[in-house]
C-alpha cells in the first residue's frame, strides 16, 4: 500500500467535522453519468444551493462529456459548507472542469468545508480538472476528497491551491490551509494523505517545503499500465520557475507534485504531464478546455 508521509502524522491533523452554526451558506451537487449508445450523458443531476451544472457539452467525436461545474457566488466564506458527489457508471467517460478560480474568502475565525467524492465504475474514465483555488489572507480552507474507483476504472484529477492573492501582492499572513485525500481501489486504501499548513508554518519557508513558493499542485492518476517511457517522458517536463516531480507507485498509481509562484506555470504543468497520459489513460489527445482560455 502506497500513502504519503503525512499520513503518518496524528489523526488530531485531520480536518474536523464542519461545526453547525445557526447560519450556514451550504450547497450540494450530485451527478452521475451513464454510457448510452455512443456518448455519455449526465443521466442525474441534483443540486441544493448555489452549485450548478453550467453546461455540459460534447467537443470530442469520442462521446466524452464535458461538464462545467458553476458556484455562482465566486467565492467560499467561513461558515460555507460545500458538497459534491460524482459518480461514472460503467464505460462512461467525463472530464469535469469549472469555469473560473474558486475563492476562499477570510474567514473571520470560522473554517470553510469542501466535500468531493468521486466513484468510477468498471470501464469508466474521470478527468477531474478544476482550476486553481485562492486561498485570501485570513482565509480557513477544508478539503476532504475521496476517489473509490474498482479495478479497471481510470481516472486523473489534480488540486491546485494558491495562498494569497499573488497578482494583487497579498501575501497568505494569517489562516490554515487543511486537506485530506483517499484513493481507493475496491475498498482498498492506495493512498492516503492529509495536510495541516498553517500561514506561520516554517514548512512554507523550508526547503524541505514549500521553499517559499505560493503556489502548489498536486496530481493523482491511476490506471496507467507500467510504460517506462512514458514516465520518463513525463519527467522531462520542464516549466521555468516551478519545481516538478513525479512518484509512481503500485496497482498503477503517479502521483505528481508542482511548486511555484505563479498559477498559470503550476497549472501549465500539470497540464503538460496531463497532455503526456491522456492517449494512454482515455484514447485521446491532450487538447485542453476552451473554457481555460476565455
Amino acid at each position: 500500500m502506497a500513502r504519503a508521509l503525512f499520513d503518518a502524522l496524528p489523526a488530531a491533523v485531520e480536518a474536523p467535522a464542519p461545526p453547525r452554526p445557526a447560519r450556514v451558506w451550504a450547497a450540494e451537487l450530485s451527478l452521475r453519468l451513464e454510457r448510452r449508445g455512443d456518448r455519455t450523458v449526465l443521466a442525474h443531476a441534483h443540486h441544493r444551493g448555489p452549485l450548478r451544472v453550467q453546461k455540459a457539452l460534447y467537443p470530442e467525436t469520442e462521446g466524452r462529456a464535458d461538464v462545467l461545474i458553476l458556484h455562482p457566488p465566486a467565492g467560499i466564506a467561513g461558515g460555507d459548507h460545500l458538497s459534491l458527489h460524482v459518480e461514472l457508471t460503467p464505460g462512461a467517460q467525463a472530464r469535469i472542469t469549472t469555469p473560473g478560480a474558486a475563492k476562499w474568502y477570510r474567514a473571520s475565525g470560522r473554517a470553510a468545508f469542501q466535500d468531493t467524492h468521486l466513484k468510477i465504475a468498471d470501464g469508466a474514465v474521470l478527468e477531474w480538472l478544476p482550476q486553481e483555488a485562492i486561498a485570501f489572507d485570513g482565509a480557513q480552507p477544508c478539503t476532504r476528497t475521496d476517489i473509490d474507483c474498482t479495478k479497471d476504472a481510470r481516472g486523473c484529477g489534480w488540486d491546485l491551491w494558491m495562498l494569497g492573492r499573488l497578482a494583487a501582492g497579498e501575501t497568505f499572513a494569517s489562516g490554515e490551509l487543511r486537506q485530506r485525500t483517499r484513493l481507493r481501489r475496491d475498498g482498498r486504501l492506495l493512498w492516503s494523505e492529509r495536510i495541516r499548513l498553517a500561514a506561520d508554518d516554517p514548512l512554507r519557508r523550508s526547503p524541505l517545503g514549500w521553499n517559499d513558493a505560493g503556489v502548489i499542485g498536486s496530481f493523482w492518476i491511476i490506471g496507467l499500465p507500467n510504460d517506462e517511457s512514458l514516465l520518463a517522458s513525463c519527467r522531462e517536463i520542464a516549466e521555468p520557475g516551478v519545481q516538478i516531480g513525479i512518484t509512481r507507485f503500485e496497482h498503477g498509481l503517479w502521483i505528481a507534485r508542482a511548486l511555484g509562484h505563479s498559477a498559470e506555470k503550476v497549472r501549465t504543468a500539470l497540464t503538460r504531464i496531463w497532455s503526456q497520459v491522456r492517449p494512454t489513460l482515455c484514447g485521446a489527445t491532450g487538447v485542453p478546455p476552451r473554457i481555460w482560455a476565455t
